[in-house]
């Protein structure tokens, strides 16, 4: 089968990427072709169809000049992306394209495209820009549903994207304009759920139900080595407001007694290292990014797993790592992580922003380290037993086919 998979990004940054990379080489090593769609960029991995990318654009910030006015372009729609998809398109003849995230550097002007052709199209819902302007509905420090249900405009007055006016005028203006054009909804066949969550409030927002299918997203236990003790408690992410690092340095700061290692880097970097040094809180280690085997050490020698998000976890890819290297997790009951942490069996949940109650879950696991075996064992079993490899490439199977008709 020939495949298109359309995402932003071409390289690992964040966990739409690492789902989508996997997935790729999964879907390879089984005999099918994948053909990806992106943006131009340095850090891309090496392929032989980058020169079909499109051009890059700048989201991060809000520039006023001339790259903030391509930018801006981009969002709404993009002729330079429609005909350099539809290129590719006519080229790999694809039996089904495979939507990642494509906004605001792709945007959904190339999905008319598949639609001419007769091309099924699939896509995964990795956040929530299908439904609302601020794609983690989350901003100011806390959930964000000021435009619940589809009230774009809503977003301007709170500033919910980037804390702009400028920049949620722009998302609400763009949303307004693809919903009008049926760009998404019209052009999708299907939209993957990676939880029960996301299927949900993708429902409760409005997207037809039929449209919806869940496939939990998997792990290759095979390439994990499970350890079933450890020297420290283990924070993996972004650093950056929603991951919830903030609640973690508070609880270390009580929970003094437990080694803290926090991997990661992102935008609160230096404001977390000021707080921990205020807090007095030296039990915690930041170690930067790391990936490959020296994130797989990192999980081996940890005692268990924290996963402190404050907003709504889509589904949590880092508590399938734990599990796999044999570790339980400590996370918020938010989102997707509910589904994919049992309480009291392959970890503990506690409330979000709960500093209190985190440092007390810390303690617990901590002074017990036959707790933390038996529960990192479970873990380790439940990935073995439901997130297989192979059980993952039957259900994203059973969808493309659906499609496919």
């Amino acid at each position: 089968m020939n495949i298109v998979f359309a995402n932003k990004y071409y390289f690992l940054k964040g966990g739409a990427e690492r789902y989508m990379f996997d997935l790729q080489d999964l879907l390879v090593e089984r005999g099918n072709v994948v053909v990806p769609f992106a943006m131009k960029d340095g850090r891309n991995r090496v392929s032989g169809w980058s020169d079909r990318f499109v051009s890059p654009v700048e989201t991060g910030r809000v520039k006023f000049n001339l790259s903030g006015l391509k930018t801006a372009g981009r969002v709404l729609y993009s002729f330079e992306a429609r005909r350099k998809f539809a290129r590719l398109l006519d080229e790999v003849k694809p039996d089904v394209i495979h939507l990642h995230n494509i906004y605001h550097q792709i945007s959904p002007s190339i999905l008319p495209a598949a639609k001419e052709r007769g091309i099924p199209v699939v896509m995964t819902a990795h956040d929530y820009h299908l439904i609302a302007p601020n794609y983690s509905l989350f901003h100011d420090g806390k959930i964000c549903e000021h435009t619940h249900p589809a009230s774009y405009w809503r977003a301007v007055a709170n500033r919910c994207v980037k804390g702009s006016a400028v920049a949620s005028a722009l998302d609400a203006l763009a949303m307004s304009l693809h919903c009008a054009l049926g760009l998404y909804l019209a052009n999708v066949d299907k939209i993957i759920a990676p939880s029960a969550w996301m299927a949900a409030i993708l429902e409760e927002y409005g997207i037809d139900g039929s449209k919806i299918v869940q496939v939990p997203h998997f792990i290759d236990t095979a390439k994990w080595s499970p350890e079933y003790r450890g020297d420290y408690a283990l924070f993996v992410g972004r650093l950056s407001p929603e991951k919830g690092a903030e609640t973690l340095v508070r609880a270390a700061a009580i929970a003094k007694d437990v080694p803290v290692r926090i991997v990661g880097t992102g935008p609160e970097d230096m404001r977390l290292h000021k707080l921990a040094t205020k807090l007095g809180a030296d039990n915690i280690t930041f170690v930067g990014w790391r990936s490959g085997e020296e994130l797989k050490a990192e999980y081996a020698r940890a005692r268990f797993v924290v996963v402190p998000s404050v907003w709504y976890e889509v589904f949590g890819l880092t508590v399938f790592e734990a599990y796999a290297a044999g570790k339980p997790v400590i996370a918020t009951q938010l989102g997707g992580l509910g589904e994919i942490v049992r309480h009291d069996e392959t970890g503990r949940l506690v409330s979000a922003g709960d500093a209190k109650g985190l440092a007390t879950a810390m303690k617990a696991l901590w002074n017990s380290q036959e707790r933390c075996t038996r529960m990192g064992r479970r873990g380790r079993k439940w990935m073995e037993l439901e997130f297989t490899p192979e059980m993952h490439y039957t259900r994203i199977m059973d969808v493309y086919k659906s499609v496919m008709g």
